[in-house]
């Protein structure tokens, strides 16, 4: 073998060997970025943070609104007047969602007469206990509300009266007029005062029926998603399908001869 011929081989060799290393590196680096792939999508697939937030949102009747920055927040409502429920109420709610929407429910496998028993449970028993505890899940008034409300119903009634004698053409005396109005309400302004407690109350009731097929709406879905073990199977469809991209990277092709090839000829 002559001089030339050696310098080749030893090249040949040298190059061999750094296309295998090569290929074993790439190959590494697409196996770790195909797990890392697979984690993530499991991972945001059984992710149920996101809807227990927004549940929770939903409970305190907080709003979404774009914030300065022009993202889309969800942001407290500004009336606390306007809450129907309590906050012990939003905390016994959530504790019942986060029991039926977790990942072992969305990787169990239910066929539907299964699905069709646990949604009628839950329907039942949510019903009741919230029928039976009422008066902890919804908000009525304080007695500093009662008062603003009362309040703002004194003024009503004094506006439409000094209105009714400018329409006639009467003198209007407003404080005349307002002495009025509370001395028609004073011997029985407690009365108004509970009066009003039992009307917000119920008006805050009045929001179950819709509060309840949110909530229904929310657990059956959780529940399809585990129909048959569709959520598993979804999961381990996409495993597969990611291990065979994975194992299918080839190496490089060499050019043949090397940088001596000329000088075989």
């Amino acid at each position: 073998m002559t001089y030339e011929e050696e310098q080749q081989a030893l090249f040949e060799q040298q190059q061999m060997a750094g296309s295998v290393g090569q290929q074993a590196q790439a190959s590494a680096s697409a196996q770790y970025y195909v797990q890392e792939q697979e984690k993530n999508l499991a991972e945001a697939q059984l992710d149920v943070e996101k809807t227990l937030t927004r549940i929770y949102h939903l409970l305190k009747q907080d709003i979404l609104k774009p914030s300065k920055d022009g993202r889309i927040e969800w942001q407290p409502i500004k009336d606390e007047k306007q809450r129907a429920l309590t906050n012990q109420g939003v905390e016994r709610l959530m504790q019942v969602m986060e029991s039926y929407v977790n990942k072992e429910t969305l990787l169990s496998n239910f066929d539907e007469k299964m699905i069709n028993t646990r949604m009628l449970e839950f329907a039942l028993s949510l019903n009741a206990n919230i029928f039976m505890k009422y008066e902890v899940y919804f908000r009525e008034p304080t007695i500093t509300e009662c008062k603003e409300i009362l309040d703002e119903r004194l003024e009503v009634q004094k506006e439409i009266k000094m209105y009714a004698r400018e329409v006639v053409g009467a003198e209007v005396d407003e404080e005349a007029i307002k002495k009025e109005v509370l001395q028609g309400i004073e011997k029985r302004i407690e009365y108004e005062l509970e009066k009003i407690k039992v009307e917000r109350r119920r008006r805050n009731l009045r929001e179950y029926e819709l509060l309840f097929v949110q909530l229904k709406a929310i657990v059956e879905a959780t529940h399809n998603r585990a129909w048959k073990g569709e959520e598993r199977g979804s999961l381990r469809r996409h495993t597969n399908i990611s291990e065979i991209i994975g194992g299918s990277h080839q190496a490089p092709k060499t050019n043949e001869g090397g940088m001596f090839k000329w000088m075989r000829n």
